[in-house]
């Protein structure tokens, strides 16, 4: 079965905004309906593929009792301060148990710790199961105030105060 083509944004090649974003350090907020109908919204590490958000949490957590194939989630990666940059994403996704520590969580722990503070991180943690989550988006919307303010000029440079 042919998959349905992702979105603009996410197709290749990515502007410089999206790229910075998915390439950052910035945790994913990862937002799903629990199973008691309230909605959720968790920090996770996250990679991207090329063509799906891939992430990975520990078996056995609040997410792992929710989070099953075909659930629809949303995800955005934002920056925290002005101006702001943010990618929110949407689409079902597929859930994998595993045995142990999944190489992407091991990678990105690398990636969001740095190598030695990842080693020991993932030495205290040991080697528990975990749940890979990946999904591929069906929608995505991407903002950039650096570029889309009337006080920013082109390069994001504040252009002067408001008003």
């Amino acid at each position: 079965m042919d998959r349905p083509p992702l979105p603009r944004v996410l197709q290749s090649p990515v502007s410089h905004n999206v790229a910075l974003l998915l390439e950052s350090r910035i945790p994913a907020r990862l937002a799903w309906v629990g199973g008691d109908g309230e909605p959720r919204v968790a920090p996770i590490w996250f990679s991207w593929t090329g063509e799906e958000l891939v992430m990975s949490t520990f078996s056995g957590s609040r997410k792992t009792a929710d989070l099953v194939d075909g659930t629809i989630v949303s995800v955005s990666i934002d920056t925290e301060a002005f101006p702001y940059r943010n990618l929110s994403v949407r689409g079902p996704i597929v859930v994998s148990q595993t045995e142990g520590l999944t190489q992407h969580y091991q990678d990105a722990a690398v990636r969001y710790l740095g190598p030695v503070t990842a080693r020991r991180w993932l030495d205290f943690v040991g080697s528990p199961d975990q749940v890979l989550i990946a999904m591929r988006p069906r929608t995505a919307v991407v903002s950039d105030m650096a570029t889309e303010s009337p006080f920013f000029d082109r390069k994001g440079e504040v252009d002067g105060p408001p008003g």
